[in-house]
């Protein structure tokens, strides 16, 4: 039995050493393959290198302290404005602000709510939950948030249209069908009150109304937030003054038009679309004959009182610093209103509108009304960047009023918040008021402080004091809107003032608001924005340019025409172009300097081209003339006995000394046949802040076409950006000399330096004279002794041959130069070896030219290339 287990214990043993050694086997594999595969792979190498490259482009990540302190009073303003509260000097100011301007929230609220063809309700939600929301997120500290005239009126249009879609076709088809043949058109009229009142019996919205108003308002605050994110609030500046003041201005007028029939007590359709005012006012006079008389004047009577109570004390400047706030006239007549017509019963017995049944409470929050969102997309965005630049204009006014700054995507971020949360409890889009930033502001107030106090007071009205207002005629509300309009209309002043100042500016604003009232406000809209980045993109294609001189003893540069002291540089133009170069304007760069500089490339490539071939027929003539009288002396050379003429041998340095003498004979007439007009052009690109690969390459054609007519270009005061820009594109492979200077003076120094060294070139050096003048010398000592084989009766056999009428040379011109340029003979000019060391500056001085006149030479040039004379001359 112990061999049994003995035997047993040893079997396990055997099984479990082999196990192991499969194990360690197989791991010993496996890492001598992992080995040899990061061996041959470099694999580590690699991920190093790769791991220094992502560093190295992807920025490193580090929050300190500073910098999540930084990002938290950033996103958070209200953080840094109550740590610097002052309770003292800011509390009681911010309450008093805040009780002045929760008071105007209760009637604009339900006048603009009513506005955007909702119940005044809603007006009063949008004046409390994005006011308190701003509070924690807004930069500004003295705009009021909450209803705005111009958004609500964009908002109504959105809420009717979206409502003619779903149920307004059905409703009317089954009530009347001619109504049903206007709604196929694009002049769609809304719904009838009899057919669809505006509140329902439980005092909310109906649905669909509801679902479009609360879906822009969900798509404007995701649109705000995005752009937020993105650091794009700097697209609010491409909004001018005079294109926000023409928009609000034809805003207006539709505002004004939609309560005009509530004052006058008419029912008139809501139009939308273009020529929709006409439509309007075209029904409403038809039916002004039906004008309810107690609306009228109820109306009429609530337009007066404000008018007297606004101008007469609130802003008349006598009165005005013996108030401790405004005299909330808009409440007050609110307020009798509904007295008057709680006990008069002018609803029932007068057919007065009234505002109906208001609920108390706060809303739930609830997201079954975003269903619309797919549908009002587009308005949404319109809406959206309307209520951000008209909020972000009125924000800046008053930063810079009280000295402080306002950060733009932070207001995008604030508004955003504001709209997204306030679009889940029933607030539709938000925006600042105009007249109660101004209020809030002459009310004292300091800091947003006055925002929470306002939507305490919003608070109250909604939970207490809301169904109280449930008599009130609607036609007060109305009345109200219109007398608020009295800001913007006065914004008609800004056109005498525009027309003086800048006429683009004046037609920014006419054209703005001619198609907002005429067309619509979303297409007046798009056409004002694209008229005012029309003149953005016009200036930018066609800046001012101009030609610069020098201040004599400065190193100062100014325009030519608009400075009467400055003086043109010798031999260089300058030349500015203010603005960035880029692909829209870089041809218009091209032809603009031409035409200021009069230096046209190929104008001036076509003069050299001609001089070049004057230069070379001239030549030719003069080789022709001398082959002429080369043949005629040796007519006249009679000998008379044959002699074995042994040829001289050729000189190979003699005769390449004589090509180096042609060539430069006719460089030499070429030079001075042709000279461009300037030797430098500079363009001074100070000014230029952006270039894009389209003006590089404009820029190296140019310097080429200048360069084929001797003509160098300098570039002075490229910036860092510009330089890079060059570099990567590869622009100094067009040049072959330093071009980048930082200033203008600099260039203009360096442009002398360089005509000047193109003149020393010119002067021929003192050995190559020298040399010239001894091949001159033995040249004429060959010359006389040929001439003493000629027999003495030769002149008599001239004048012979003179008598007979044979063939005479050519007479010349006494003020051209010709040169016996025999195979034989060399004629040589040259200077006294003193006057050749005589400096390029002395006026005095006199060059030593060279002249070797030699047919069979062959020069070549840049853009020509010239054949033999030789083979011409035949």
């Amino acid at each position: 039995m112990a061999s049994i287990n003995r035997d047993l214990r040893e079997a396990l043993l055997s099984k479990t050493k082999k196990q192991r050694f499969r194990v360690q086997m197989l791991d010993a594999s496996q890492k001598q393959l992992r080995e040899s595969i990061e061996k041959n792979l470099h694999i580590k190498q690699h991920a190093k290198t790769l791991y220094k490259g992502t560093r190295k482009c992807c920025p490193q990540v580090k929050c300190s302290r500073n910098c999540a302190s930084k990002t938290m009073h950033e996103l958070f303003p209200f953080i840094r404005i109550m740590r610097r509260y002052s309770i003292r000097r800011n509390l009681l100011a911010d309450v008093v602000a805040g009780l002045t301007v929760g008071i105007m929230h209760i009637p604009q609220g339900m006048a603009y709510g009513f506005l955007s063809q909702l119940p005044p309700i809603y007006g009063l939600y949008t004046s409390f939950f994005p006011v308190l929301l701003y509070f924690f997120f807004g930069s500004s500290r003295h705009v009021s948030i909450g209803t705005f005239a111009v958004v609500s009126l964009m908002v109504g249009q959105v809420v009717n249209k979206g409502y003619h879609t779903h149920v307004g076709a059905k409703v009317l088809m089954s009530d009347n069908a001619s109504v049903t043949e206007l709604l196929s058109t694009n002049t769609t009229i809304s719904p009838n009150p009899q057919i669809e009142p505006l509140i329902q019996s439980d005092g909310y919205a109906n649905p669909i109304k509801l679902g479009h108003a609360l879906s822009v308002t969900f798509v404007v605050g995701c649109m705000q937030l995005l752009m937020g994110s993105m650091r794009l609030g700097f697209m609010a500046s491409f909004m001018s003054d005079p294109f926000i003041s023409g928009f609000t201005t034809g805003a207006a007028i539709h505002v004004f038009s939609s309560q005009i029939k509530h004052v006058f007590g008419v029912h008139v359709s809501n139009y939308y679309g273009p020529f929709a005012l006409v439509y309007f006012y075209s029904e409403f006079f038809v039916n002004i004959v039906h004008t309810n008389m107690v609306t009228f004047t109820a109306s009429l009577t609530c337009i007066l009182m404000l008018v007297l109570i606004k101008e007469g004390i609130n802003n008349n400047s006598s009165c005005k610093s013996h108030l401790i706030m405004p005299i909330p006239i808009e409440l007050a007549v609110i307020s009798v209103s509904t007295i008057i017509s709680y006990y008069t019963k002018l609803g029932k017995d007068f057919n007065v509108e009234v505002v109906g049944e208001i609920p108390s409470g706060l809303p739930k929050p609830d997201i079954s009304n975003l269903q619309y969102v797919p549908e009002v997309l587009g308005d949404g965005l319109t809406i959206g960047f309307i209520a951000y630049a008209i909020s972000y204009s009125m924000a800046k006014i008053l930063a810079d009023r009280h000295g402080y700054r306002v950060n733009a995507n932070q207001e995008l971020v604030a508004l955003g918040v504001c709209n997204f949360v306030s679009s889940f409890f029933s607030s539709y889009c938000c925006a600042a008021s105009l007249s109660r930033s101004l209020v809030q502001d002459t009310a004292g107030g300091k800091t947003q402080v006055v925002g929470l106090v306002s939507s305490m007071v919003v608070l109250v009205v909604l939970l207490y004091i809301g169904p109280l207002f449930e008599s009130l005629p609607e036609c007060i509300l109305a009345s109200i809107v219109i007398v608020t309009l009295k800001g913007m209309f006065l914004q008609f002043r800004e056109l005498k003032r525009l027309w003086r100042l800048s006429k683009k500016d004046f037609a920014v604003w006419m054209v703005t608001f001619l198609a907002v009232v005429i067309l619509d406000v979303a297409l007046g809209l798009l056409i004002g924005i694209v008229f005012s980045l029309y003149f953005v993109l016009r200036h930018s294609q066609k800046p001012q340019m101009s030609q610069l001189g020098q201040l004599p003893g400065t190193n100062a540069y100014k325009d030519l025409k608009t400075t009467l002291s400055v003086k043109e540089v010798p031999g260089m133009k300058i030349f500015r172009f203010e603005t960035s170069i880029y692909f829209a304007n870089a041809e218009h760069f091209r032809d603009k300097l031409y035409e200021k500089t009069g230096l046209v490339p190929r104008k001036l490539l076509k003069r050299k081209r001609k001089a070049m071939h004057d230069i070379l027929r001239r030549r030719t003539e003069e080789l022709a003339q001398v082959e002429y009288e080369r043949q005629q002396r040796e007519s006249r050379k009679i000998r008379t006995t044959i002699e074995i003429v042994t040829p001289r041998p050729i000189d190979e340095y003699e005769e390449q000394v004589k090509k180096t003498a042609e060539n430069k004979l006719i460089m030499d007439r070429f030079s001075k046949a042709w000279q461009p007009p300037i030797k430098i052009l500079i363009i001074d690109m100070s000014v230029v802040n952006y270039v894009d690969t389209v003006a590089v390459k404009q820029l190296s054609t140019i310097v080429m076409d200048y360069k084929n007519v001797g003509i160098k270009v300098l570039l002075a005061g490229c910036k860092p950006d510009v330089r890079t820009m060059l570099r990567n594109a590869k622009f100094y492979k067009t040049v072959d000399y330093t071009c980048l200077f930082y200033t203008v003076h600099e260039a203009v120094v360096i442009g002398q330096e360089l005509v000047d060294a193109e003149i020393r070139k010119a002067i021929p050096k003192r050995e190559d004279v020298r040399l010239m003048i001894e091949l001159n010398t033995n040249d004429a000592d060959k010359e006389k002794e040929s001439d003493k084989e000629i027999y003495e009766d030769d002149d008599d056999d001239d004048d012979d041959n003179n008598d007979s009428g044979e063939k005479q040379a050519p007479v010349h011109s006494d003020d051209e130069e010709w040169f016996d340029t025999s195979p034989d003979d060399i004629q040589m000019r040259a200077i006294t070896h003193a006057s050749v060391g005589i400096s390029h500056r002395d006026s005095n001085e006199r060059q030593a030219y060279g002249v070797l006149n030699r047919h069979g030479s062959i020069i070549k040039d840049e853009n020509f290339e010239m054949i033999s004379l030789k083979e011409s001359v035949k």
